[in-house]
């Protein structure tokens, strides 16, 4: 459970990609040198670990707030020499639960990061906004997921700065942002101290891409390789690249309706193109058929779900698309080797040792 951080007086550091550090105060900016081969994030007001707030609105995208926790969290200790550096707080408007850090953390955090959200023209309430404006004034790394770049906007966070959204609602966002810089070629883009992210799929990139700025990119790699399955693609990809690989909006869909009973009928409706013709392209690009794909994608947001939250077992074979524990037990047994339960188990002591040491 989250809990209120100390507040520390106005002043805090953090780095940027050129290897500097932006040093704020309630007296201005001003940029210092610090070596970009220190092995550690950067650390403000005396703290042990880089604090990063991570807001969550009510309709935050579940799997941006999963990509944060693994990638700054137990699993970056444990599969890299980063352990203990860094803390993440989940912060938001009180829910009467008492399981959000206020929002005023945001303001003395090292980075704060905004996940995706479901409904990106929604207007934020003025505590939201404010905090965010807050944080940004005071210096913190500011990092938009998708669509959360629509609550930096709304901050005034991104005005006169490249940045980028979730496709999707990139006429929108140029609607109701036309200040902002949007560049939708790339994956994530960096603008000074504020980062901002495009589709579902690059918020592991962005997040990597963060932690390589903070501690270098061999250890971002170990921690990539820990936690997807795929090799990290490192540096911002061309969404133009996709016309080299036809198959490539076509897995980015299925993984963003992983949670949806799927057809080949239905994926070849979406992708405009004859189901016999989808199936032969995507065993050319994948090597494998678009179900077993699937599975494994399922499997790995499985894994993902038990390492970074309470859920049980049944609820979580819902949200991967399994549909009945009994399912995501026998594709969990066969891919993983052994059952979730014993999986979430040993992944938990692992994670409590790496703590501890």
């Amino acid at each position: 459970m989250a809990t209120p951080m100390q507040v520390y007086p106005a002043y805090t550091t953090f780095a940027t990609s050129h290897g500097k550090v932006w040093r704020a105060s309630p007296h201005g900016q001003q940029a210092v040198v610090m070596r970009a081969d220190a092995g550690r994030p950067a650390l403000s007001r005396g703290r042990y670990r880089h604090v990063i707030a991570l807001v969550a609105p009510n309709d935050a995208v579940s799997l941006d707030i999963d990509v944060v926790r693994q990638v700054f969290g137990p699993r970056a200790n444990a599969e890299s020499d980063v352990a203990g550096q860094y803390e993440v707080v989940l912060c938001g408007e009180q829910n009467g639960a008492g399981e959000l850090a206020p929002l005023e953390t945001l303001v003395t955090a090292d980075t704060v990061i905004v996940p995706g959200v479901e409904n990106p023209l929604t207007p934020r309430s003025p505590a939201l906004i404010d905090a965010l404006r807050a944080a940004y004034a005071a210096g913190a790394r500011m990092v938009g997921f998708g669509t959360g770049a629509f609550l930096l906007g709304q901050a005034r966070v991104l005005d006169g700065r490249r940045a980028t959204t979730h496709w999707k609602y990139a006429r929108e966002f140029h609607d109701l942002f036309p200040s902002v810089h949007l560049d939708g070629d790339h994956s994530y883009v960096d603008d000074e101290r504020v980062h901002t992210g495009g589709g579902m799929l690059s918020g592991i990139d962005l997040a990597l891409h963060l932690l390589a700025m903070d501690v270098g990119r061999p250890r971002a790699e170990a921690v990539g390789r820990a936690v997807i399955a795929a090799p990290w693609r490192g540096d911002a990809r061309s969404r133009r690249d996709e016309d080299r690989e036809p198959m490539a909006t076509v897995m980015a869909w299925l993984r963003e309706h992983l949670h949806e009973p799927l057809s080949l009928a239905k994926v070849a409706e979406q992708s405009y193109i004859s189901e016999r013709s989808l199936v032969r392209k995507f065993r050319a690009a994948t090597g494998t058929t678009i179900f077993d794909w699937v599975n494994r994608e399922r499997i790995d947001r499985a894994k993902l779900l038990l390492e970074t939250t309470d859920h049980p077992v049944a609820e979580i074979a819902a949200m991967v698309g399994f549909g009945s524990p009994e399912t995501l037990r026998r594709n969990f047994q066969r891919h993983v080797g052994t059952t979730a339960r014993s999986y979430r188990h040993k992944f938990r002591h692992a994670a409590a040792r790496a703590d501890r040491d």
